[in-house]
């Protein structure tokens, strides 16, 4: 019999998690797992009710949230023998597409009830850890402003991202890598990518791999209002790293992240508003966290 905990933020996406008791008590295998479910209160209460089920033995923690909540709970289970399983029921889910978890609930249900897992990587930022995805400049800036937004979904992720990209002004960045240093005028953003896209099938690093050893370093510059369309239409289909001019990709397991001038960017981690920074510290963590996933990832 394997202990698992369900560890729920009911202030993740647009309401799904009020159905997960209902759901566990009709879907998750009883036979196989002693059970039981316990609500956020406030930011960092995902990792401290972690950290609790980690003490008391617990096989399974489980994240009925979105990336953020994920990142959470991941916080307590790195370099444990505690698992992770999702259920998705955030905005984007990034971290749960990537993988390839349902976002039909039933079916990520089943997902656990199946118990397969994966060890993957995660990063550490600046003595944080990221699981999915950092990003610095303006996906942060968005990031921040959707954080302090009362409205879930893809909608006020759409008017925050029309209502600032025109006014917001791009830098120069550098990164530098164990085998190069990039200077990158015009940057709108750059992405530190262990997965694959942001949420919403929405992929800025399509070949970015959870178990590689590697992060994909994606500098996006930004578009003139005539190219604009392009970007925009590359991007949902999932090919706007192949423009050259658009995008700046490396792959590293370290790195340091700066503006030019040294001035403080708006920074996030899996969506995470961590405040503004002058430098991001970037290293991979190889093999630090199982996850319960579908049989391939």
């Amino acid at each position: 019999m394997f202990k698992i905990r369900f560890v729920v933020n009911p202030h993740s996406g647009i309401g799904k998690y009020r159905d997960i008791e209902h759901l566990l008590s009709t879907h998750l295998d009883k036979s196989k797992f002693d059970y039981d479910v316990v609500y956020t209160q406030k930011r960092g209460h995902a990792t401290e009710i972690t950290q609790d089920a980690v003490s008391k033995h617990f096989d399974v923690v489980v994240a009925v949230g979105g990336d953020g909540t994920i990142r959470e709970v991941a916080r307590g289970l790195v370099k444990t023998d505690t698992a992770m399983g999702i259920i998705p029921v955030g905005s984007g889910n990034g971290l749960a597409r990537h993988i390839g978890i349902p976002i039909k609930l039933s079916k990520a249900v089943q997902v656990i009830n199946q118990m397969h897992e994966e060890l993957i990587d995660t990063v550490d930022v600046n003595n944080n850890v990221c699981v999915s995805m950092a990003g610095i400049g303006f996906d942060a800036l968005i990031a921040k402003k959707f954080d302090n937004s009362s409205q879930r979904g893809f909608l006020p992720y759409f008017r925050f991202t029309v209502g600032s990209f025109f006014w917001y002004k791009s830098h120069t960045v550098i990164v530098e890598t164990q085998e190069q240093t990039i200077k990158c005028k015009n940057t709108l953003l750059v992405n530190v990518a262990n997965s694959s896209q942001w949420g919403f099938n929405v992929k800025i690093a399509p070949k970015a791999s959870l178990q590689d050893g590697l992060l994909d370093i994606c500098v996006v510059k930004k578009p003139s209002l005539f190219l604009l369309p392009t970007r925009i239409f590359l991007l949902l289909i999932g090919k706007l790293h192949q423009d050259k001019l658009a995008v700046h990709v490396c792959k590293t397991s370290q790195c340091r992240i700066y503006e030019q001038n040294e001035d403080w960017q708006y920074c996030h981690l899996d969506g995470d508003p961590i405040g503004r920074q002058k430098m991001i510290q970037i290293a991979l963590d190889p093999k630090s966290l199982k996850v319960i996933t579908p049989i391939n990832i």
